[in-house]
């Protein structure tokens, strides 16, 4: 089995009849059995490889975050891990559930373009400053999308601030016209903020960030995935699993 000049195996064919002789035709077809399934090596050999340079690229891109801002680098492995415990819940194919996760993990990668004063501001930004911080949407989105087979991911980060009645940024999308991976990252992203310590206030207990979701499920955000993470949440907390960033596990 052979690919160019690179052998990728070998075939060893026998026959049950001993008396039978492999002629000439025999060979031709098995010369084509052989080619097609180097092809289907090569292929698989190659979609592998793509997929480990998939996984660099994003390790790579939480690093870049990590060294904008300490706190979005926890945020967004919080974040992926919510979204992916999310996204099963709801049957997601594992194919789109890769990419929800890795969307989450990533969706503030565009503050690498916010200046270094509205991140850390003390204080909550004036309505100039959140125009600008608003903008970080579309920089992840430019950062991602030249990468062909991060597209899904691209438009994810692109769309993750919209809300379900319309009112959010940058598109201003209604309810499912924003892709379902976005309307997931959204809402973990909102949770895991609001029960986080921030610059200009304390976390919020996981039941009250619950209230606020629900208070705000049917405008801000789509209710049948408020639904499902908080069930994620309330089996985590169960199972004796920190659900808030200040909280230490009991296991």
């Amino acid at each position: 089995m052979r690919v160019k000049e690179r052998i990728l195996g070998v075939l060893n064919i026998n026959s049950r009849d001993v008396q039978h002789e492999f002629d000439l035709r025999d060979l031709r077809l098995l010369s084509i059995l052989a080619d097609q399934a180097a092809v289907a090596l090569a292929n698989l050999e190659l979609e592998q490889k793509m997929h480990a340079s998939y996984v660099g690229i994003v390790r790579t891109l939480s690093r870049a975050i990590d060294a904008k801002d300490s706190y979005t680098h926890e945020h967004g492995e919080r974040s992926a891990r919510y979204a992916r415990l999310t996204a099963e819940t709801m049957g997601i194919p594992e194919s789109l559930i890769g990419f929800i996760e890795h969307a989450a993990m990533m969706h503030d990668i565009g503050k690498v373009g916010i200046p270094d004063a509205l991140l850390h501001k003390p204080s909550r930004l004036t309505p100039e400053e959140f125009e600008v911080m608003k903008a970080h949407p579309r920089i992840g989105e430019k950062i991602i999308s030249p990468i062909e087979f991060l597209a899904p991911v691209a438009t994810m980060i692109l769309t993750h601030h919209e809300h379900w009645d319309g009112t959010g940024y940058p598109e201003g999308l209604k309810g499912d016209e924003t892709p379902l991976g976005s309307r997931i990252v959204a809402i973990i992203d909102a949770y895991d903020a609001m029960t986080s310590d921030r610059p200009y206030r304390k976390a919020m207990p996981a039941e009250a960030a619950w209230a606020e979701l629900r208070k705000f499920a049917g405008t801000q955000f789509d209710p049948a995935v408020v639904d499902v993470f908080i069930r994620v949440l309330e089996k985590e907390r169960a199972a004796g699993r920190k659900i808030v960033a200040n909280e230490h596990p009991e296991h």
